[in-house]
């Protein structure tokens, strides 16, 4: 029974790196050094990095694509106002936010487990150890 539990733990961790690890799909399209599309496999949604041509830092911008497949540089300011202010693009920031933490707090309890289990095995381990040592003695 002892096995089991760590067993179990073990095998819903490795699933649930799995799970993480296969979220994002890198989307092929036409070269470009600022866009890089990408696809959220939990939500349904592609994503767009943009890459600012001519800024100063490696940061990027990240935003839904609603209703189009691609964008160009000179129309992101103005898909941005539309889609924030129909209130789209916050709500897909919301579901992306809510499916990612509901993930970390998944991983974590999972972890969590099986460091519990490890150690109240290690301390029952250690506990029978000790006592069977003292009625050893005591013989």
């Amino acid at each position: 029974m002892k096995n089991k539990k760590i067993i179990i733990s073990i095998f819903t961790l490795c699933i649930l790196l799995a799970f993480g690890f296969m979220r994002w799909d890198n989307l092929e399209s036409e070269p470009s050094a600022d866009f890089k599309y990408k696809y959220d496999r939990w939500t349904g949604q592609k994503w767009v990095e943009f890459y600012p041509p001519l800024a100063f830092s490696p940061n990027s911008m990240e935003f839904p694509l609603i209703y189009i497949d691609e964008i160009h540089s000179n129309d992101i300011n103005n898909y941005l106002a539309k889609q924030a202010l129909s209130g789209e693009l916050v709500n897909k920031w919301i579901e992306r936010t809510q499916f990612t933490d509901g993930y970390l707090g998944l991983l974590l309890l999972n972890i969590l487990v099986i460091i519990y289990i490890f150690i109240r095995e290690f301390l029952l381990n250690r506990n029978k150890h000790q006592s069977s040592r003292k009625s050893y003695a005591s013989l």
